[in-house]
């Protein structure tokens, strides 16, 4: 057999003559059986046992093993190689005597005495020279030779047998002394890469020697080595040197973001990723990174006299669809990212920003000529030395969005644009001031028809998926109330053909829900007789249908469109309420003092300039004003414009377009610091209702953590109103412990 093996013969055996060798073995394992129990000699089984074990010592102890040079491994590999043939064709041949011997007699399976013989022959005296063979040859194979990788396995898998099925002799004379040398060799070669090679061609290097350990631990070594071995490697050239690599001056994060190098970051990332909290030093250079340049953004917009909203809002969307690829393309949208990117827009979006006072214009100036033109489009904010936030930015920036400025755009650019705004607002802290902004805006486009309802739907559904059905109850109400508008008015049509009214004038009525709505300004308005009239014969139509409704007529809201007759022909002009109802004086004299107009119509000196500017000094002049100065004073008088004349047939007089208010803002955000009140104090009755006996952190937190979804409520706000409904008798103090509330039902 040993002959047979040692000269590579295949089949050392024919199968007759297996067979016959078999038998042997057989019958004298068998005829130990039927022997005389007394007989003192040796049992044939027992001798046979033995009789192998020095067999296999024989056998190794006769073959010689090469003590240096390359030969070394390989010999030792086919010595191991032969010795398991052998040891496996002799466990078949006396199967017999391993079936019933030794397992009767508790003794070692024959495996077992041909690994025991290996291990105490070759193994204890060649095992440091075996791993030294070894461990230079996968050195080798790092420095790029190539080498026979089945010795490799062959010889690793070795100290694994030697184990007897189990791996502490494995992990004890092979993978711990690996791993140790494994760690310098990356040790030293990490400190070579830092010192020579940019982050970047590191980061390449890195990545194939992990690739390159992959590969090696699943071709030839125990595959609980696999773990380790990467772990091992990571921390070398990973964990140690990662300060250095990510804040590298030339190839950093910093310069992989500046320079838009985003194969080079994709690849630092998937590295970094594979040690434990490997991405937080990432996380934190990146939210620095884009929060600064978000900063730039509100500086290069702050300490201007004037703040064009689309330009700003448009940088925003633009910055934030940047990092948004970043985040999903790049960092995978890995949580720790998309938290740093999310706290870096939170903090520059919300930061109010301050604008300069305006200076003195220059008339002769081209640029400022430029500036005129681009005011016409109302993106322009004049702020007067205010800060704006950019709730109110961001609600403007909608309102042009759904005006007919943006009709050119089709469905899928609009939705596309609608997805952008509603992530920038997402990031906005104060969620309810943009609501009372943008519904304030949305009042008037739906009033003014200057919106679609699918547009504005969309929006509205985009916003609610964010923040809740509560959120945007109102404005849901202000497109139904629009609707319902529609449908009162085909029916108080059908009402005039049944009731048999001849109608003064075409008369439109929309209702709109107080609760819904804005507030707007009653005014005293003296309208015209048949405008009274219809108002009139509208009242009875809708008392007649609802019970308990008061209507209130908001004339500023209104339009009108009159017949003008002009001395080179007709013309139909379309203007607002106040506007109309001057012009209609015209008809019965030609010429009006400013100061009777503000008399007879019964309106504010305010309104009425606004109206006589647009109608006698703006674009179309159908009044004309009598006597020098452009400035209208109560004193002045008009008259109706007979040569007034214009190519088009329908003309639309615009209104005089006003500036940008503070107080108006100041109003909205007043308005909002009043419904915040409201709702915390909700907040705290719901918490102490449900709870009964609070703590003031405690209930101070919940209710911070209730609220924020809409708002960053200020702690001491909250404390302001926890004593107001102590006051109120809603909660009380605990007698014993001050900081201790009680509901009081």
């Amino acid at each position: 057999l040993v002959e047979a093996v040692e000269s590579d013969v295949i089949k050392p055996f024919s199968h007759p003559y297996f067979m016959e060798l078999y038998t042997i073995v057989y019958n004298l394992c068998t005829r130990n059986k039927v022997e005389v129990d007394n007989d003192s000699s040796p049992q044939p089984t027992e001798m046979l046992y033995h009789r192998y074990w020095s067999l296999l010592r024989e056998y190794l102890q006769e073959r010689t093993t090469p003590a240096e040079g390359p030969a070394f491994l390989p010999a030792l590999v086919r010595r191991w190689t032969n010795h398991k043939l052998i040891v496996r064709l002799m466990e078949k041949m006396f199967q017999y005597l391993d079936r019933y011997y030794t397992k009767h007699n508790s003794l070692e399976s024959l495996r077992e005495c041909g690994l025991k013989c290996f291990n105490g022959v070759i193994y204890k005296g060649l095992k440091g020279r075996l791993f030294d063979a070894l461990f230079e040859e996968i050195q080798r194979e790092r420095n790029g030779y190539d080498i026979d990788r089945t010795i490799l396995s062959e010889a690793v898998n070795l100290f694994t047998e030697m184990g007897m099925d189990t791996l502490t002799v494995y992990q004890a004379d092979f993978e711990k002394p690996f791993l140790e040398r494994t760690a310098e060799f990356y040790r030293r070669e990490s400190s070579k890469w830092v010192g020579e090679d940019s982050a970047t061609e590191y980061m390449k290097k890195a990545e194939d020697r992990l690739n390159q350990e992959q590969q090696r631990a699943q071709s030839y070594l125990n595959p609980v080595s696999e773990t380790t071995l990467i772990k091992c490697v990571e921390k070398e050239i990973l964990t140690e040197h990662q300060k250095a690599l990510i804040e590298m001056e030339n190839s950093g994060v910093v310069a992989l973001l500046r320079d838009q190098r985003l194969e080079d970051l994709a690849r630092m990332y998937r590295l970094f990723a594979r040690i434990n909290k490997g991405l937080d030093p990432m996380a934190v250079i990146i939210k620095e990174y884009s929060m600064n340049e978000g900063m730039r953004i509100v500086k290069k917009h702050a300490d201007q006299p004037e703040l064009d909203f689309k330009v700003y809002v448009n940088d925003m969307i633009e910055c934030h669809d940047k990092y948004t690829m970043i985040l999903n393309k790049v960092l995978e949208n890995h949580p720790v990212f998309q938290k740093a990117i999310k706290d870096a827009f939170e903090t520059f979006i919300n930061q109010n920003i301050s604008v300069a006072p305006p200076k003195a214009k220059d008339p002769k100036d081209p640029k400022e000529k430029e500036d005129e033109k681009k005011a016409k489009t109302n993106t322009i904010l004049s702020t007067q030395n205010n800060c704006v936030s950019s709730s109110e930015l961001l609600g403007n920036y909608c309102d042009m969005l759904m005006k007919n400025a943006c009709d050119k755009m089709s469905d899928d650019d609009m939705e596309e644009l609608l997805e952008k705004v509603v992530a920038l607002f997402g990031h906005i802290s104060d969620k309810d001031l943009f609501q009372e902004f943008y519904r304030k805006k949305l009042s008037r486009r739906l009033l003014m028809s200057n919106t679609t309802d699918e547009n504005e739907r969309s929006l509205i559904s985009k916003l609610k998926l964010q923040c809740g059905a509560p959120y945007t109850s109102k404005l849901e109400g202000m497109i139904n109330d629009r609707n319902v508008s529609q449908e009162t008015q085909s029916s108080f049509k059908e009402y005039l053909r049944t009731e048999q009214i001849t109608p003064a004038c075409d008369f439109t009525a929309q209702v709109l829900t107080t609760g819904f709505w804005p507030a707007f300004k009653i005014d005293t308005l003296d309208c015209p007789d048949q405008v009274k009239q219809m108002m009139g014969v509208f009242k009875t139509f809708y008392d007649s249908r609802t019970q308990s409704r008061v209507l209130k007529w908001v004339h500023s809201l209104g339009t009108a469109s009159l017949t003008a007759r002009f001395a080179k022909g007709e013309k139909e002009l379309s203007m607002n309420a106040y506007q109309a109802c001057v012009c209609l004086l015209f008809n019965n004299q030609n010429m009006v003092i400013a100061s009777e107009i503000e008399k007879q119509l019964q309106l504010s000196w305010e309104e009425v300039k606004k109206s006589l500017q647009s109608l006698a000094m703006g674009k179309y002049k159908v009044l004309t004003k009598v006597g020098p100065g452009k400035e209208i004073k109560e004193t002045d008088e008009f008259a109706y414009n007979e040569d007034f004349a214009d190519r088009a047939r329908k003309i639309k007089i615009p209104t005089v377009v006003v500036k940008y208010n503070p107080k108006n803002t100041q109003a909205v955000v007043q308005q909002v610091e009043e419904d915040r009140r409201h709702a915390i104090e909700a907040c705290i009755v719901r918490l102490m209702k449900s709870r009964r006996l609070m703590e003031h952190s405690q209930l101070v937190s919940e209710a911070i953590a209730q609220l924020s979804q809409h708002f960053k409520p200020d702690p001491k706000v909250i404390k302001r109103r926890i004593d107001d409904l102590i006051a109120r008798e809603y909660l009380e103090r605990d007698s014993d412990r001050t900081n201790l509330y009680r509901y009081l039902a």
